[in-house]
């Protein structure tokens, strides 16, 4: 693997723009299986049609072919890097996140900042959350001494818990188990060690400690997406075939759209309000907190009837490559998808994880030639398409 490589994937959680070097993996189209390709297409054509019967068209077609264009770029990326654990770079990186919550945390909240629900300078706390809990699964794949593991393990399990994120955990206790049925027994370790620090937290609680990040693990308290969740299916009914579009939805979601506001740690570190440029776009990040709804907003029927065929697609190939941490992926963050949106593109990195995790699916699976300097990476029983 060439060093340049591990160096982009190491820095893309501390600088997510670096993702976009995705793109340069569309020259490698033909890599694809035929049967691919096409559904592929048929999903770009589904976006395109959903995007003409939007209230704004000129502004959802646009929009609607560069996400697709996008998501098929980190497909590609995932077949050209075939082994997940090429992405145990991103370790690096996320060690860098870990440690500056923390401090970040510090500077915001005083001595009681681990009392309260960790903080960063642009990740948000869900997002916290669950690059905390990519990291843990990324340990698995980390061919490293225990000495350099378990440090990290003890960051992202903190990064974990103080977060607070409930969605997160569930990502990383179902992805766990999936990766457990597909007899990998490193992931039952893992789960026995989580069932302990959990158990070790809710005693915690229980002795009457207020930490409010790990309360919130134990509270069946909506947060507000049950009027979201409403809002949303306002929309739906509204625009039932095409939706409103791409980014579009934040308008429709009143029960939280009141004038933009930035993430807390902008607020908490630099006290930055949100400039007046950027009110016209306030709604473009606010999300349903639910894959199924978020996608029917926006999209409407015909756009997710082509986004849902390449999810297929994805979790097809997952469950033939029988790759414990690809499956561990694909379910943890299709759960989370229950209550939350992290495979919506562009984010700070975590949601470009999984769709190239379901790149190296379909290289593994054999629905794609895994490919190197112009050529397949097992020539004796692969080929590229002629060009």
């Amino acid at each position: 693997m060439r060093s340049w490589l591990r160096w982009l994937i190491a820095l893309t959680p501390i600088f997510p723009p670096l993702y976009l070097t995705s793109f340069l993996a569309l020259k490698y189209w033909r890599s694809l299986d035929v049967s691919v390709r096409r559904l592929l297409l048929f999903y770009l054509f589904a976006q395109a049609a959903a995007a003409l019967l939007s209230p704004n068209p000129w502004i959802s077609l646009p929009l609607a072919l560069l996400r697709g264009g996008f998501i098929i770029a980190l497909l590609l990326a995932g077949v050209y890097l075939y082994e997940p654990k090429k992405l145990t770079y991103l370790l690096w990186g996320l060690t860098f996140i870990y440690i500056v919550s923390f401090i970040g945390s510090y500077l915001a909240y005083g001595d009681r900042w681990w009392r309260l629900r960790l903080i960063h300078p642009y990740y948000t706390t869900t997002a916290l959350g669950l690059v905390g809990a990519l990291g843990l699964l990324l340990l698995f794949e980390w061919k490293a001494s225990w000495w350099l593991r378990l440090p990290l393990a003890a960051l992202a399990a903190g990064t974990l818990m103080l977060s607070g994120s409930r969605g997160a955990l569930v990502l990383l206790v179902v992805g766990g188990v999936m990766a457990v049925l597909a007899r990998d027994r490193k992931y039952a370790w893992g789960l026995a060690l989580g069932g302990i620090f959990m158990s070790a937290a809710y005693v915690v609680v229980s002795l009457g400690e207020h930490v409010y990040s790990i309360g919130h693990f134990f509270s069946l308290d909506l947060s507000g997406r049950d009027r979201i969740w409403k809002s949303v299916i306002v929309a739906i009914k509204t625009h039932l075939w095409g939706g409103v579009g791409p980014y579009q939805v934040g308008p429709w979601i009143d029960s939280i759209q009141q004038g933009c506001h930035l993430w807390t740690g902008a607020v908490r570190l630099f006290h930055l309000a949100c400039p007046d440029w950027l009110q016209p776009f306030s709604g473009a990040w606010i999300i349903a907190h639910n894959l199924l709804l978020h996608s029917l907003a926006e999209t409407g029927i015909i756009g997710t009837l082509g986004f849902f065929s390449i999810l297929a697609l994805v979790g097809y190939a997952t469950i033939k490559a029988r790759e414990p941490f690809l499956i561990a992926v694909f379910f943890g963050y299709l759960a989370m998808s229950l209550a939350d949106n992290p495979m919506a593109v562009p984010s700070l990195f975590f949601a470009e994880v999984f769709w190239i995790a379901g790149g190296m699916a379909l290289a593994q699976a054999g629905l794609a030639v895994p490919i190197e300097q112009g050529f397949a990476v097992n020539q004796n029983q692969l080929r590229p398409d002629a060009l």
